[in-house]
This record gives structure tokens, sequence and C-alpha cells, in this order.
């Protein structure tokens, strides 16, 4: 029966609803502890992430930093940045894929451009090596940039020798 209303009981005179559309509009109730607690976790979990950018940010440095060397201690800085870059393993949760996961990065690109920047470096003779450019990831600041307000120094300055004279 097609245009029969879904209640019969009452009509429909055009200035109320019935039951069922203030339910589906109605706003979620949400106390103050559980606004905060999700605030919270959003905090925490953007740390987390900054922390993970910071590991990739000095990994990246380290491996740019330290490929082609010669001294021993700086050799081995350089291979376990690269063993941890080449390191598929995703159960350690500092690992290379682990953090790329986290952080939304591409890990086989990613690996795939940092061994592409290393051969062309190592092709490289030595002297020319220092100005191939270096890659650098950056998190975001946590202060803010205020535009640049001249300081008053010479009003200052005046203000002080009118008041001793």
């Amino acid at each position: 029966m097609e245009g029969t209303p879904l209640r019969r009981s009452r009509e429909y005179d055009g200035t109320s609803f019935d039951g069922g559309l203030p339910r589906l509009v109605s706003p979620e109730i949400l106390l103050p502890s559980q606004f905060y607690q999700r605030m919270r976790q959003q905090r925490v979990l953007e740390g987390e992430r900054r922390l993970m950018l910071a590991i990739l940010e000095d990994a990246v440095a380290c491996f740019q930093k330290y490929a082609g060397a010669t001294r021993p201690r700086s050799r081995r800085l350089f291979q376990e940045a690269e063993e941890w870059f080449l390191e598929t393993d995703s159960s350690w949760v500092f690992s290379f894929e682990s953090i790329c996961s986290v952080l939304n990065i591409d890990a086989q690109y990613f690996r795939r451009n940092l061994m592409r920047w290393k051969e062309e470096l190592l092709a490289q003779p030595p002297e020319l090596r220092a100005k191939i450019g270096r890659v650098r990831l950056r998190a975001a600041r946590r202060h803010k940039i205020l535009p640049f307000v001249p300081r008053r120094r010479k009003r200052n300055r005046q203000k002080a020798a009118a008041i001793s004279q």
C-alpha cells in the first residue's frame, strides 16, 4: 500500500516530527573526561610520531654523513645506519619498516633512493663527495614564527637620557 503513512493514529499537521527524526540528528553525548582523554591520546600519538621522525632523520643524517668514510668509527656508524635501512623485519616498533608505516612513507621507495644516492656518491672522486646534496627531514616546529618587530633601543636610550638630565 503505497502512500499510506507509517503511523495512522496521528495526522501530520506540518509542525511536529515523528519520533524517529530527532533520534537521527541528536548529538552524541560526550563527557568532559572522555573528550580530554581523546585529546591526550592524540598528543601522545603526535609525540610518538615526532620521535619516530627524529629517529628516521638521525639515521638519514648518519647514512649521508658517514658514507664513504675511512675512519673505523665513522664506517661503523654508516654500516649500522645502512643495516637499519635494509632490515625488512617490522616486529620491532622502531624498525625502519615500522617507522615508515606509522609515518605513511613507502619504505621500498625510500630505501631505493638512499641506495641510489650512496652509489652516486661513491662513484664520485673523494674530493667532490662533499658537494653532493644531502637530504634533510624536518618535523613541525614547536615554536611560532612571528613577524619581525624592530626593537626600540634608540627610543629607550633617549628616554633614559632625558630622565637623567
